[in-house]
């Protein structure tokens, strides 16, 4: 009796245990304070990255003057076939009404432009390509399976970086603790919202949880 006791017993500390692992949460480092290799690309790629081209309100945009965000490899581009990343280096974006890889950039002298984004990527063959819609580029992760990868949802969805996450049956619930004092993007305040990120790197819920309207001084450019 005292050992089919004892056995239950064992049986509802592990399920306990189990709960609170499953209920805990993970602190989330910055996008940019991850290593490129901390990205799981799917088989067959060995390097992708996001370029950014600035553009006027016409979405018109220098397609030979970009900035390079977040080269994720298996292998460094500067280790691949010389011709290989020659011609890569002269492939031109594709911008189109489908084009949703967007960030606001930084005001500076109290004017802000947008920024229009495209990836780009190489695969194990010397094949290159450009993709210009968010469900594209992350398709090349497969599985979202690491926090960087994470965090690399939620950039390229324009959303702030992730604080917390924990991982849940339908993918990942993460929380998201902001400061906004720039009127012309919205309220001012400190926010925390909260998304809810499918393995496929889908956002299937994003809403806000609190939000402080005096917490900052609105700045208007």
């Amino acid at each position: 009796m005292i050992g089919a006791v004892l056995k239950f017993s064992m049986i509802l500390l592990l399920l306990l245990c189990s709960t609170l692992i499953a209920d805990a949460w993970t602190k989330l480092k910055p996008l940019k304070s991850y290593a490129p290799t901390q990205f799981n690309l799917k088989k067959g790629i060995e390097y992708l990255e996001v370029r950014q081209y600035d553009s006027d309100k016409k979405y018109k945009i220098n397609r030979q003057k970009y900035r390079i965000r977040f080269p994720i490899y298996r292998t460094p581009l500067n280790k691949l076939n010389h011709k290989v990343t020659r011609q890569f280096r002269r492939i031109l974006p594709n911008i189109s009404k489908k084009t949703n890889i967007k960030k606001l950039s930084i005001c500076a002298t109290g004017e802000c432009k947008m920024t229009i984004g495209n990836g780009f990527y190489i695969n194990d063959k010397g094949r290159m390509g450009y993709m210009n819609e968010i469900r594209d580029v992350i398709g090349f992760l497969g599985t979202i399976d690491t926090p960087a990868e994470l965090q690399f949802v939620l950039w390229l969805n324009n959303k702030e970086n992730g604080t917390y996450y924990r991982q849940i049956s339908q993918g990942y619930e993460v929380m998201i603790d902001y400061i906004n004092n720039v009127a012309n993007f919205g309220k001012c305040g400190k926010f925390r919202d909260k998304a809810l990120i499918s393995y496929s790197g889908e956002i299937l819920q994003y809403k806000t949880l609190q939000y402080d309207p005096n917490y900052v001084s609105c700045i208007r450019y």
